[in-house]
C-alpha cells in the first residue's frame, strides 16, 4: 500500500468518525416550568433541540403536544436562536380549568439514530390564587396577529313536562346540551361538575319534594334528531319535583358555558387563545292548580291510581283467616301514596303489613306500592271485598275525587269452627307454629289435679323454711 492509498484511507476514516459523531451528538432535552402550580399559573413544557438538530426542530413544528385533563392549550412558541447559543425549542403552554393533580402523558421525539423520551409525571394544581401568576410571554407579535373565533353551535335547553298541573303530581326538569354529531370546531367543558351543582341549587324549590336521579356526575349521552340534524344530547340535570301546595312554581333563567378558542398564525408561531361561551336558557313558570274542598279530614293524595288484588284463598272455612293482597301503581311522590281504609263490620282486620314501596319507572315517574291484609270473616256466605276496602284520592284527568276498591270476591262456606288459622303477624317464625295454635279457652275443672298439687308443694316448702329458721 502506497502513501497516497494511505492517507486517503485516513482521510475516510476521519469523515466517517465525524460523521458519526455528529449525529450521537445530537440531544432533545425537556422541561417543565413548574410541578406545582396556583390555580391561575399557566404550565409550560418545553422541548429543546440541539444546535445540530435544526432538521428535526422544523420536522416537529407540527408537533401535537399530549392533552392534559382539565388544562386547555393556550399557547404555542417557536424559539430558533442563531449564533453562538444556537438553541431550537418549541414550548406549549397549557392554563388549568380545575384544581386537582393532573397527570401529564409521556412524550417521545423521534431522530435518525435515537428515540428521545420524558416519562409521564404529574402536576399539582393549587385551589389558591397567585399575585403573580405565571402566564406564556405577552409578545409583541401576538398583537399584529388576526385572531378568528368560530364558535361551536352547542345549545343548552332546560325543559319542564307540564306548565299546569296539581299539588303532588311530578313535574320533570330536564338540562341538557346539544351538540352537533359532526362538529369540527373544538371546544373545552369548563368546571362542569361545580356548574352542575350550582344548577341544582338554583332549581331546587322550597314547596317542593325533589327526587334526583343519578347520574354518577357523568353526563347521560344519547343522540337526537333536530331539524334534520343530528345531535349528540348530554344530559346533565334529572330530576322530578313535587309540589307539595298551590301557587306558582318559578325555574330560574340557566347558564352552562364551555371554552371554545381563538386562533391565528404568524411566521414565529402559533397562537390558539380560549374564549368564554355563555349558553342560556330563559325561566320557567309552573302553575300549580288548588285542589277542590273537600270534607275529609284527612290528606287525600293526587294522582293516577291503578290496582291489582288477590286473595291466597278464595273459598275458606267460616272461622279461618285468609290474605287479601293489593299493588297499587300511582304517579305520585312515595310519602304521599297512603294507606286503604277499612270499612267493614262483617270481617274482622287481624293484621296489615307494607310488603314493598319503590320507583319502577323514572322516565315517566311511576310508583309501586303493595299492601298485605289478614281477614278473618265473621259469618258464611260471599264477601265482595269492594266494600270492606276503599282507597279515595283526587283524579287529575277526572278533576275530581275518586274512590277505588279491590275486586276480589271471598267465599265463606259452613258454620263457624272453634279453632282458627287467624295470626296477627306473617313472621316465619311465628307460623312454624301455627298448627299449634287455636281459639279454644281451657276450662278451669281441667286442671283442678295441677293446682291441688302446686299448692301442696307450695305449703311443704313454706313448713320446711319455718323449722329452719326456728332452729337456727
Amino acid at each position: 500500500m502506497n502513501l497516497n492509498q494511505i492517507n486517503r484511507l485516513a482521510l475516510a476514516l476521519f469523515v466517517g468518525l465525524a460523521i458519526c459523531y455528529s449525529s450521537n451528538s445530537q440531544t432533545i432535552s425537556f422541561k417543565c416550568n413548574n410541578t406545582t402550580l396556583h390555580k391561575n399559573d399557566f404550565l409550560s413544557i418545553s422541548i429543546t433541540f440541539s444546535k445540530d438538530a435544526k432538521k428535526e426542530y422544523n420536522a416537529y413544528k407540527s408537533y401535537q403536544f399530549p392533552d392534559i385533563a382539565d388544562m386547555v392549550k393556550s399557547h404555542t412558541y417557536f424559539d430558533d436562536k442563531e449564533g453562538v447559543d444556537k438553541s431550537h425549542t418549541i414550548t406549549q403552554w397549557y392554563e388549568p380549568i380545575k384544581p386537582g393533580t393532573k397527570n401529564v402523558p409521556a412524550i417521545s421525539i423521534q431522530t435518525k439514530n435515537k428515540t428521545f423520551t420524558n416519562p409521564s409525571f404529574t402536576v399539582s394544581v393549587l385551589s389558591e390564587l397567585s399575585d403573580n401568576p405565571t402566564e406564556p410571554p405577552a409578545e409583541p407579535w401576538i398583537g399584529k396577529t388576526k385572531l378568528q373565533f368560530d364558535a361551536p353551535s352547542i345549545e343548552w335547553h332546560v325543559t319542564s313536562s307540564t306548565k299546569e298541573l296539581y299539588p303532588m303530581q311530578p313535574i320533570h326538569i330536564k338540562g341538557y346540551l346539544l351538540i352537533p354529531i359532526d362538529n369540527t370546531i373544538p371546544f373545552t367543558f369548563v368546571n362542569s361538575h361545580e356548574q352542575k351543582e350550582l344548577l341544582k341549587k338554583k332549581i331546587k324549590n322550597n314547596n317542593c319534594l325533589i327526587q334526583d336521579q343519578d347520574l354518577s356526575n357523568t353526563f347521560e349521552r344519547d343522540t337526537i334528531t333536530k331539524d334534520n340534524i343530528e345531535f349528540l344530547k348530554l344530559t346533565v340535570i334529572d330530576q322530578f319535583l313535587f309540589p307539595q301546595k298551590s301557587g306558582e312554581i318559578i325555574i330560574p333563567a340557566t347558564e352552562w358555558y364551555v371554552y371554545g378558542y381563538k386562533r391565528g398564525t404568524n411566521e414565529e408561531g402559533i397562537v390558539r387563545l380560549p374564549e368564554k361561551i355563555l349558553l342560556k336558557e330563559k325561566s320557567i313558570s309552573i302553575k300549580v292548580k288548588a285542589l277542590p274542598a273537600t270534607t275529609s279530614t284527612k290528606i287525600v293524595p293526587v294522582g293516577l291510581f291503578y290496582i291489582k288484588d288477590y286473595l291466597d284463598t278464595k273459598r275458606i272455612r267460616n272461622g279461618q283467616a285468609t290474605y287479601l293482597s293489593i299493588v297499587l301503581e300511582t304517579n305520585t311522590d312515595l310519602t304521599s301514596i297512603g294507606n286503604f281504609e277499612f270499612v267493614s263490620s262483617d270481617i274482622e282486620l287481624m293484621g296489615e303489613e307494607i310488603v314493598s314501596l319503590r320507583v319502577i319507572d323514572t322516565d315517566q315517574w311511576r310508583v309501586r306500592k303493595e299492601f298485605k291484609f289478614q281477614i278473618n270473616p265473621l259469618r258464611s256466605g260471599q264477601y265482595e271485598l269492594a266494600d270492606a276496602f276503599r282507597y279515595v284520592y283526587f283524579n287529575p284527568s277526572k278533576q275530581k275525587y275518586d274512590t277505588i276498591h279491590p275486586k276480589s270476591v271471598l267465599t265463606v262456606y259452613g258454620d263457624r269452627i272453634t279453632e282458627s288459622n287467624a295470626m296477627l303477624t306473617n313472621d316465619e317464625f311465628y307460623n312454624r307454629y301455627n298448627y299449634q295454635t287455636n281459639n279454644t279457652l281451657f276450662k278451669t275443672n281441667q286442671n283442678d289435679l295441677f293446682n291441688y298439687l302446686a299448692n301442696l308443694i307450695i305449703l311443704i316448702m313454706l313448713v320446711v323454711t319455718a323449722i329452719l329458721v326456728i332452729k337456727k
